[in-house]
C-alpha cells in the first residue's frame, strides 16, 4: 500500500534475497567487528525477533556484515535508534553512506550510490536502502554518532536495533523476503480481472486513460476511439 488511505495494488517483479540469514544476526553467518548483538526485541512485524547491535569500547568501526559477489544490487534493512542515531553503509569503492535513523533523513550518500529511508509504522523503525550500481559489498551495517563518521570511540552500551536484511539484484528495494539458511526467491506478482458482466454495459460505457507522452511531438496529440 502507498502512504495514503486508499492504498495501491503492489505488483512486484521476481526478486531473490541473497542474504541467507535475514533475521538471525547472532548466527555465525554474520561477521561482527568491534560489536556484538543481543536478541529479544520487538521488530516491525510485532514479534520479538529483532536484535540490538551494540558497540564495544574500541576506537574503530563498529559493524556487522556479510559479503556477496553480485553486481548492481540494492541492500535494505530495518533499523531503530537506541543510543546511536546514525548507521553507516559501505558503498562501492570503499566509501560510506549514512542514514539518520533518529530523524528519518538521509545523510551523505556516496555519488556512486542511491539511498532511501522510509518510516515503518510510528514506533521509530525505518527501512534504509542503498543501491550500488557496480560491484557491491553485500550487507554492511555500521554504527555511528554523526554524519560522515565511520570510526569512533565506543562506550560499550550504545547501539541500534536491526531487523530484516536483504540484498537483491535490481536498482530499488522490493518488499522484504525472509530467509532462514538459504536464498529465497519471490516469483513475480500478476493480476487479472475478467469483465464483470451485468456491471459494465455491453454496448456502452466509460473509458478512463491516464498517460504520459515521453517524446516531443509537434502539433496535436490524438486519442482515437473507434468501432474497430
Amino acid at each position: 500500500f502507498s502512504n495514503n488511505a486508499k492504498g495501491a495494488l503492489l505488483l512486484e517483479p521476481t526478486r531473490s534475497n541473497l542474504i541467507t540469514q535475514s533475521e538471525a544476526f547472532d548466527n555465525a553467518y554474520w561477521i561482527k567487528s568491534n560489536a556484538s548483538v543481543t536478541s529479544g526485541f520487538i521488530s516491525p512485524d510485532g514479534t520479538s525477533n529483532a536484535f540490538k547491535l551494540v558497540e564495544d569500547t574500541s576506537n574503530a568501526n563498529h559493524r556487522i556484515y556479510q559479503g556477496t559477489s553480485n553486481t548492481s544490487s540494492t541492500l535494505s534493512f530495518y533499523a531503530k535508534a537506541d543510543g546511536r542515531t546514525w548507521v553507516s553503509v559501505l558503498s562501492i569503492l570503499g566509501g560510506f553512506s549514512y542514514f539518520d535513523i533518529g530523524n528519518g533523513v538521509l545523510g551523505t550518500i556516496e555519488s556512486s550510490s542511491v539511498g532511501t529511508i522510509e518510516a515503518v509504522g510510528n514506533n521509530g523503525w525505518y527501512r534504509c536502502t542503498l543501491y550500488n550500481g557496480h560491484s557491491t559489498n553485500g550487507a554492511y551495517i555500521g554504527l555511528s554518532y554523526a554524519n560522515n563518521i565511520s570510526e569512533y570511540q565506543g562506550d560499550g552500551t550504545s547501539g541500534v536495533y536491526i531487523y530484516g536484511a536483504q540484498v537483491e539484484q535490481g536498482s530499488y528495494a522490493t518488499s522484504y523476503i525472509p530467509t532462514q539458511g538459504s536464498a529465497v526467491t519471490r516469483v513475480a506478482d500478476a493480476c487479472n480481472q475478467t469483465t464483470p458482466s451485468g456491471v459494465i454495459g455491453q454496448t456502452e460505457g466509460t473509458m478512463f486513460v491516464e498517460a504520459k507522452c515521453n517524446f516531443n511531438l509537434q502539433g496535436a496529440r490524438l486519442l482515437l476511439i473507434g468501432a474497430g
